[in-house]
């Protein structure tokens, strides 16, 4: 059976194993010049990240849940996923910042700048040059925007959300109780 402080500290490195390997994915894609731009590639990559942090989170939950006697209410089971995925975002957070501020300050410039080509390049003939001017006026607004500690922080808080909500479907899909008929538990029969 397992025990709170187990749980949490399981689910601490947990998150910090995710947190690396969301780490690790970035600078794969950074170093491969993968950028978030156009229609739909920002959706994949973000799919991708997605799919790869879901897998993270699913193999490390198995190993805990066999390591805790095979059974998991669904409370436990969402509360670790939860910690998991929150610890994670802030490792994540905390590293995109560093990266912004220290390492790559014009790395949201880059971004914008190749939205930009591409905008301009998919809407040219389909729009105004005036409805062009406002569209590239709204990307530079966004721009200026980028990597402030208020986007910063309202992008932690999003992905904070999301991982409750990524928590409480894996907790509800993980979750493991005994039969109910099983006479390892002790009990009358």
């Amino acid at each position: 059976m397992e025990t709170k402080n187990s749980l949490f500290s399981s689910a601490l490195k947990s998150g910090l194993i995710i947190g690396i390997v969301s780490i690790v994915v970035f600078i794969i894609m950074y170093v491969a010049d993968i950028k978030p731009v156009g229609i739909m590639m920002p959706f994949v990559i973000m799919l991708i990240g997605l799919a790869i942090n879901i897998t993270v989170l699913v193999v490390l939950f198995k190993k805990y849940r066999t390591e805790a006697g095979g059974f998991i209410s669904f409370g436990n089971a969402f509360l670790y996923c939860f910690i998991a995925l929150a610890v994670a975002s802030v490792i994540s957070t905390i590293f995109t910042l560093l990266f912004v501020q220290f390492i790559e300050p014009d790395y949201y410039k880059s971004i914008i700048d190749a939205q930009k080509t591409y905008m301009e390049n998919y809407l040219s003939g389909k729009v105004s040059e005036e409805q062009m001017a406002q569209t590239m006026d709204k990307m530079d607004e966004q721009a200026a925007k980028m990597g402030s500690v208020k986007s910063t922080l309202i992008g932690l808080l999003t992905s904070v959300i999301v991982s409750g909500i990524i928590a409480l479907i894996a907790g509800a899909v993980m979750k493991k109780n005994p039969d109910i008929f099983d006479n390892t538990a002790g009990g009358v029969i």
